[in-house]
Parts: structure tokens; C-alpha cells; sequence
């Protein structure tokens, strides 16, 4: 019986150092990202002087868009803009069609790049550190108007675990339950 142990150990042992070696060449890089935004300094339009906040998230190996030039659009998971009084969330975001999402280039995040329709009067766009409306709800005073837009990392929501973590947490397990499983023998 002690035979059949001590295989089991080397046998686990060598995968250990073989998955072991392995994750150390291929670390877990998936990370939920979060930036927080606000809009300032609009000027112009019936919304003058007004402002707005809110966040987005990604992954940070999540899909993406390959637009050229070292340029790729991230999509994004969550999005809330409080503004005018109302929350404008993900629903309207056209990652497939529009390349609405999250813009790096050459691997560094530059901005949110997002088109944005509320409805048939109000419309808005977030790019780069640009922020442009059109509000056509005031007849006779419809108007149009920019501010400005600032970006504001956050530190990662929830981090990937290593792969040889939670074989190790697995190999730990079954080394107290095969123990667990010997002394119920005696």
C-alpha cells in the first residue's frame, strides 16, 4: 500500500515542476480595468457650464478591434455618465458596428471613444480628451457645445489567478483527503 503512495507523490510532484515551469514562462494576464472620467468646462449650447462624471470598465485582454496604426479599441464591459440630471449606461454602446470602446495605441490607453444618441434631440461624443454635444430639445435655443474630459485610473477590480496556484491549491487538497483517506484505514 505504501508502494501505490509513493507513486502518486513522484507522479505529482513531476507534473507540479512540469505546470510549474509552464506558468512561470505564461503568467495569468487578464485584469478588469476601471477608469474613472469627468467632463468639465462645457461651453456653448443650452448646457452651458455644466458637468458630468462616471467610469467604464475592460478587459485587459478582452476583445478587441484592430483599427490600423498601432491602434486597437478595447470594448468595454461596464459604462455609467451622470449628466443633465439622467444616467446614460452600456446599452447604447455599438462595439461591433460603431468601434465604440476603449482606445490604445501602440499598447498605452489614450481615451473612450464613444457616439452617443439618448434620443431623437440629444446627442453626445467622448474622444480623447473631447466632449461634444447637440441638443435640439430647446427649440427655439437648440445648440451644440464642447468641454473637456479627463481620465483617472483606477487600481485593477479583480486580478486573474496564476494557473499554478490553483493546481497547487488542488494538489494540497488531495494530499489532506488521501491522508484523510489513510488513517481512516487503521
Amino acid at each position: 500500500m505504501k508502494n501505490i503512495y509513493k507513486k502518486l507523490v513522484l507522479a505529482s510532484g513531476g507534473v507540479v515542476i512540469s505546470l510549474g515551469s509552464l506558468t512561470i514562462a505564461m503568467p495569468a494576464q487578464a485584469v478588469l480595468m476601471r477608469y474613472d472620467f469627468s467632463v468639465t468646462n462645457i461651453d456653448g449650447g443650452i448646457h452651458d457650464g455644466t458637468t458630468g462624471s462616471g467610469y467604464f470598465t475592460f478587459d485587459s485582454e478582452g476583445e478587441e478591434l484592430d483599427i490600423g496604426s498601432g491602434e486597437v479599441i478595447k470594448q468595454v464591459l461596464d459604462f455609467e455618465f451622470n449628466w443633465l440630471g439622467q444616467t446614460f449606461g452600456v446599452e447604447a454602446l455599438d462595439f461591433e458596428n460603431d468601434g465604440d470602446g476603449v482606445l490604445f495605441e501602440n499598447g498605452v490607453f489614450q481615451s473612450l471613444d464613444w457616439d452617443y444618441v439618448a434620443d431623437a434631440n440629444l446627442s453626445w461624443d467622448l474622444f480623447e480628451n473631447e466632449f461634444d454635444y447637440t441638443d435640439l430639445s430647446g427649440f427655439p435655443f437648440n445648440g451644440s457645445g464642447y468641454g473637456e474630459v479627463s481620465y483617472e485610473k483606477q487600481e485593477p477590480v479583480s486580478d486573474v489567478p496564476e494557473p499554478g496556484v490553483v493546481i497547487g491549491l488542488g494538489l494540497v487538497g488531495l494530499g489532506f483527503w488521501l491522508n484523510k483517506k489513510k488513517l481512516s484505514h487503521r
